[in-house]
């Protein structure tokens, strides 16, 4: 790995690591802790000794330079709601409110607080054949109902049920919205139990469609209207 790889990592510039080994620079806080949760290495160890990049990369606490390695180390663990388990995880975690029982997968993404993935099972988030379908899969972070914005797809625990919805708020409650037409809004009391995870990341089934049938006939009338234009 050369400074550069290790300075994209971190979003970092090659001067800014020169800045740091050469000592006309620290780093911040939560530049040290990416580094010690990277390269599995305790914090103290980073502040108590000189260690260039070269001599971090070259660590022997189980640190490897396989490119391999560092590709899996890329990849969290989630924990997995699908069809199969998802009416035990919502008895379980009524009762517990933890989910670390749950069977996981392995995704390349950032790692956040409480992430859930979440196997879509309706159609209520299609809308003009775009959207969420049946074995889409969404990952969320568990969030406080006070960070939500409008108009946020939410993965939603309440009622004993699980749902993918878009989030809004009125005065007397919470109101989940699907992209479907034909489903109706649902109105939640506030004082009703109800958990949210902030969906970030979501795991298609199937290839994407990149362009609506609207923007398709839209090119093509432009297209036609070039040609007139030509003749």
């Amino acid at each position: 790995m050369s400074q550069q790889v290790f300075a994209d990592i971190f979003l970092l510039k090659r001067a800014t690591l020169g800045a740091y080994e050469e000592g006309r620079s620290e780093p911040k806080i939560d530049t040290i802790i990416k580094v010690a949760n990277y390269f599995s290495i305790s914090i103290d160890v980073i502040l108590t000794k000189e260690i260039t990049v070269n001599q971090l990369l070259r660590f022997d606490g189980g640190i490897t330079t396989d490119v391999n390695q560092l590709v899996r180390n890329g990849f969290v663990e989630v924990p997995f709601v699908g069809e199969l388990n998802c009416k035990t995880f919502i008895f379980d975690f009524m009762k517990s409110e933890t989910y670390d029982f749950l069977p996981k997968i392995s995704v390349p993404v950032k790692k956040k607080n409480g992430m859930l993935a979440f196997e879509v099972q309706d159609l209520v988030m299609v809308s003009n054949e775009e959207g969420l379908f049946p074995g889409d899969v969404v990952i969320g972070e568990c969030v406080g109902v006070e960070n939500l914005e409008e108009g946020e797809v939410v993965l939603v625990l309440v009622n004993e049920s699980m749902i993918v919805r878009r989030f809004s708020k009125t005065a007397s409650g919470y109101v989940l919205l699907a992209d479907h037409v034909n489903i109706p809004s649902l109105i939640v009391d506030f004082d009703t139990a109800i958990f949210f995870w902030r969906v970030s990341e979501v795991i298609l089934k199937r290839y994407p469609n990149f362009t609506s049938r609207l923007e398709d006939r839209i090119n093509q009338i432009d297209a036609k209207l070039n040609k007139l234009s030509m003749k």
